[in-house]
């Protein structure tokens, strides 16, 4: 990796008598933290870049799992402020829609901004699942989840499912919930709660492979989770129903993930779920000069990680393209999770693409820093940002998983991945 350079007086002016080419970022997540950072260090002052966010900080929405149970929380950073450290101006509004033949788009506060290149992080739109459940992630409050701990410390209620809804490609953050849920039960002294995970999954967290699924669904065991694999639940007349087999789950209560929808960005072509269409080096297919990186694209797996990797295959094109000396390299995407677990460390890996290999456990960390998301740039900044913020001590309850993902045919293949838009 190059050497990472920021300007704190602001964007940088070319000794040369080109004009930096203008790239636009909309959105203030991390696909577009990880592309600001990547295209300040890769093309240096070869681009001008204007970020359009309507929020005013960064979150790290990966770490809302660990806050109910005080096992972390959720940093917040002034997005102005990280922004301003690689040169690159914010614009405090959302975007609206882009005019692709105009190299032009129409934000939210009715002013347009024309651009050289723009890159698409806008994210996904989470939705619930089902009606009169517990949604975790559809909004930033993380209360009644911690109100539902409470009904159980006090009885009120004694069993609790876990779903992941179909058409949800990202399950690792229920597993989070249910783990460290049974962990503040047992904690209590409680021994007769029932927990229960759901999920269109074959096995627990299947996309990892079949040494890190093992090792996850000894960790459900343990902690006395039942596991309901290959099952779309469904809620009929207040009951929870599993198929196949129309199986009645009685609980008491129900906790699941939102489903995502794309976009729909007037201006920019989208499949029938709203998800922009890319190819391998994040190019808007239909379009020319737009990218898109993270949860609005079509790419199956939503998961930051992912995100900051099409933000750095981004990164890459548009600064060889500015005149960097540097070979852009395609999107070949490699999955990291960091499993919060109330209990114990483990380090997962697997190589889907490795022959007969089926993974590998190890008391290693597969990479370093291990933050929750794991991106070439934002990884590094991460602990300057938050002095806090620092590695897990040895023995700080997590487990990391680390797998190369195969093309989205080959996932299939494998029955690693259902399909995140068509029911068991």
């Amino acid at each position: 990796m190059s050497r990472l350079r920021t300007n704190d007086a602001g964007p940088s002016v070319s000794p040369s008598t080109k004009t930096p080419l203008h790239v636009v970022i909309a959105g203030g997540g991390i696909a577009a933290l990880e592309a600001t950072m990547a295209l300040r260090d890769l093309a240096e002052d070869r681009v001008r870049i204007t970020v359009v966010a309507p929020e005013r900080d960064f979150e790290l929405k990966s770490l809302r799992t660990a806050e109910p149970f005080s096992v972390d929380h959720v940093p917040r950073y002034p997005l102005a402020d990280i922004l301003g450290s690689f040169g690159a101006q914010l614009r405090s509004t959302g975007l609206a829609s882009i005019d692709a033949d105009r190299h032009a788009v129409l934000m939210d506060d009715g002013a347009e901004l024309s651009y050289g290149a723009l890159v698409l992080a806008v994210g996904a739109r989470p939705r619930p699942a089902y009606d009169r459940v517990l949604t975790f992630g559809a909004g930033p409050k993380s209360e009644l989840f911690s109100g539902l701990l409470a009904d159980l410390e006090q009885g009120s209620t004694r069993s609790v499912a876990f779903v992941v809804p179909p058409g949800v490609s990202w399950p690792l953050p229920l597993y989070e919930l249910a783990l460290m849920t049974a962990h503040e039960v047992w904690g209590m002294g409680i021994d007769d709660a029932a927990i229960h995970l759901v999920t269109p999954e074959f096995s627990p967290l299947a996309i990892f492979g079949p040494e890190p699924s093992a090792a996850v669904s000894s960790l459900l065991g343990e902690a006395g989770i039942t596991f309901h694999g290959h099952a779309e639940a469904k809620i009929q007349s207040g009951h929870l129903m599993l198929r196949p087999g129309n199986e009645r789950l009685d609980v008491g209560r129900i906790v699941a993930l939102p489903i995502l929808d794309g976009p729909q960005i007037p201006g920019v072509p989208a499949d029938e779920h709203g998800f922009i269409p890319t190819d391998e080096h994040g190019r808007v297919r239909g379009l020319t000069d737009v990218y898109a990186a993270g949860d609005a694209t079509d790419f199956p797996v939503k998961q930051g990680g992912l995100a900051c990797q099409q933000a750095d295959a981004i990164a890459e094109h548009l600064a060889a393209g500015a005149g960097a000396s540097i070979e852009a390299q395609p999107f070949r995407p490699v999955l990291r999770g960091k499993l919060l677990t109330g209990r114990g460390s483990r380090f997962l890996r697997h190589e889907l693409d490795g022959g007969p290999d089926e993974g590998t456990a190890s008391d290693f960390k597969l990479w370093f820093p291990p933050t929750k998301v794991s991106g070439k740039y934002l990884s590094q900044w991460l602990p300057r940002l938050d002095e806090a913020h620092q590695p897990p001590a040895p023995g700080e309850p997590h487990v990391e998983i680390e797998v190369p993902l195969p093309s989205t045919d080959n996932l299939g293949q494998r029955g690693m991945l259902l399909s995140p838009y068509s029911p068991v």
